[in-house]
């Protein structure tokens, strides 16, 4: 159900790059209280990206998850804040992160929905 897409223009390994996304994918499970089963991360490949007009390190976080309410995405964007810095060694003030509530007949799985 959670899906976490991570752009970066920093450059990290293919192997560090499945070590963030297991970490990341363990926080998510941990945090929504949902089954690590069916949680999916991404890693897109290095892409050129500024922000605030720079080019130094940054990251662009979309999580999408049904149910995903209002009221824990503040709560989220420390936990995630926390993770890239700790993990990716990327400031949380160079880290943007969209949140979006899935609705769950428009969530499919095996053949059918989470309707």
């Amino acid at each position: 159900m959670p899906y976490l897409k991570i752009q970066s223009n920093k450059l990290f390994s293919s192997e560090d790059q499945q070590s963030i996304l297991l970490e990341f994918s363990q926080l998510l499970s941990k945090e929504l209280g949902k089954p690590e089963k069916y949680i999916m991360t991404s890693f897109a490949p290095q892409q050129e990206m500024t922000f605030g007009g720079s080019s130094e390190p940054l990251v662009f976080l979309q999580l999408k998850s049904i149910g995903l309410p209002n009221t824990q995405t503040k709560n989220l964007s420390e936990k995630l804040c926390q993770a890239v810095q700790q993990i990716m060694n990327i400031a949380p003030e160079r880290t943007y992160i969209e949140f979006r509530d899935a609705p769950r007949a428009f969530w499919g799985w095996n053949s059918t929905t989470f309707e």
